[in-house]
């Protein structure tokens, strides 16, 4: 429903310059029309404020001068955008009840207010929160709790004892406490051990489409509050990642390693097991983490994009650096037996 930017302005704690006008939504700078408010986040971005069809923008008070459009001032246009955004596109509830093709057994404490979609299986003893929402196909196995609030999407798997906190979003396609890769060789074939642990999920956490977190052989796989899982992310048992940490795309994290807090794990990042990392720490994409990281900071470990000749070369160079390392000592050797002694 459209919305007078005066309004919005306060709603937002902005600061509003200009004319009013009323908003119906959002959009992306170049594609805006008239009614919608767009959003400048970098000062490069300025000019195209007067080439848009856009009736309002999000921009720092330092470019005002530069804006011919009503505005909404604030220190931090993208967050401000971002909050916009959800004010004109509130979160759609799914019809509250259980749809005729879902199975729920008896057992299950599931509120009025709670939305089960079509062909979602309930198991026994579990326990919804107020106004959670099951999508389609969703099978969520026996003593699993999940608070208030949280919207599980269409065919996703839940396996048994795990806790999902409030205002959680797990989408299409993930799988949660399924059994960890833990196996041990007996006499030439490997004997799978028992996974005992399940996994325990926090309050406004984020997992990505086809996400797979692992349940814990003997002590459980933990997903802090506030964590943004992206899709494709294998998190394995025992692991721990902790309160607000975001990983991107295609990262594997492996069994019994800790992630800390407020981490940025970028796409493809291979974490091996056993290791800690610490808090307010940036990891590249595509970085292999062979061992803990115990301080803050930035890390990285790729190796850069080059032409598949050069990569070749350098490729056999790699193979030699052990050989070229105990040669270039023993030439340092001989050079000091060469040199004449400093006598001052």
């Amino acid at each position: 429903m459209p919305i007078k930017l005066s309004e919005l302005a306060k709603k937002l704690g902005c600061q509003h310059h200009g004319d009013d006008c009323l908003i119906d939504n959002v959009a992306d700078i170049d594609q805006a029309q008239s009614g919608q408010l767009v959003f400048v986040y970098n000062s490069k971005y300025v000019d195209c404020i007067k080439s848009s069809n856009a009736s309002a923008v999000i921009l720092k008070d330092e470019w005002l001068e530069n804006c011919d459009k009503p505005a909404l001032l604030s220190d931090n246009p993208r967050l401000s955008f971002a909050k916009a955004a959800w004010l004109l596109n509130p979160l759609k509830s799914g019809t509250q009840g259980i749809a005729s093709t879902a199975v729920v057994d008896a057992s299950a404490d599931v509120p009025a207010s709670a939305s089960i979609g079509h062909n979602a299986v309930i198991g026994a003893d579990v326990v919804l929160g107020e106004n959670v929402q099951i999508g389609a196909c969703t099978v969520i196995d026996n003593n699993v709790a999940i608070a208030d609030n949280t919207i599980v999407y269409p065919n996703v798997s839940i396996g048994h004892d795990v806790t999902i906190g409030s205002n959680c979003f797990i989408y299409s396609g993930v799988v949660i406490g399924t059994d960890g890769f833990g196996y041990v060789m007996d006499q030439g074939t490997y004997l799978k051990v028992p996974q005992l642990g399940t996994v325990r999920i926090g309050n406004n956490v984020d997992i990505g489409a086809n996400t797979a977190i692992d349940r814990g052989s003997l002590l459980d796989t933990v997903i802090h509050d506030g964590v943004k899982l992206d899709n494709h992310i294998q998190v394995a048992h025992n692991a721990v990642i902790g309160k607000n940490t975001v990983m991107s795309g295609l990262t594997g994290l492996s069994g019994s390693s800790v992630v800390g807090e407020n981490c940025i794990i970028g796409g493809g990042v291979g974490i091996r097991d056993n290791i800690e990392i610490a808090d307010n720490v940036m990891i590249t994409g595509r970085t292999f983490v062979s061992s803990s990281i115990k301080e803050s900071g930035s890390y990285s470990s790729s190796v850069l994009v080059d032409s598949t000749k050069n990569w070749r070369k350098n490729v056999i160079h790699f193979k030699h650096l052990d050989n070229m390392v105990k040669r270039i000592k023993t030439l340092e050797k001989q050079l000091k037996k060469l040199l004449p002694v400093n006598t001052e």
